[in-house]
């Protein structure tokens, strides 16, 4: 009976929570030359949801792969009301996240995706940027 309490490995929220718990280090932001504002740390849960959804995609479940883009989004959308973005704004705002969040989950998915480029390209937009150490990070991430 008390199994029915206990979450499963592959839970959409813990795989969430892990997306969430990776964007946010530190290291990222302090040593790697990421830029700490909404915008890449938005980037950064697009890049470490991107071999989630790439691992889903290959498995054939779309069920969990819809529902972490819903976790995601449902967070998202929560933040810019909780930062006062207003009503009318929101939905504007949603699709534009959408749309860059699916075109960074699709670039990575090409099977000879360049990782590291396409992080650079959305995260410093241009190649020249990133460190090393950026770079071996990304690498290892897919």
């Amino acid at each position: 009976m008390f199994s029915l309490f206990k979450r499963k490995k592959d839970n959409i929220i813990d795989v969430y929570e892990d997306i969430v718990a990776r964007a946010r280090d530190v290291k990222l932001y302090t040593d790697y030359g990421v830029e700490d504002n909404p915008a890449m740390r938005f980037q950064m849960i697009a890049l470490h949801a991107a071999p989630y959804f790439a691992q889903y995609s290959t498995q054939g479940e779309g069920a969990k792969s819809q529902a972490l883009f819903d976790k995601i989004f449902l967070d998202i959308e929560l933040s810019f009301r909780e930062i006062g973005v207003g009503d009318l704004a929101v939905p504007k705002k949603m699709k534009k996240y959408m749309k860059d969040f699916n075109g960074v989950i699709q670039a990575h998915a090409a099977a000879n995706a360049d990782h590291a480029m396409i992080a650079s390209r959305n995260v410093f937009n241009d190649d020249t940027q990133m460190s090393p150490e950026f770079k071996k990070y990304i690498e290892e991430l897919f």
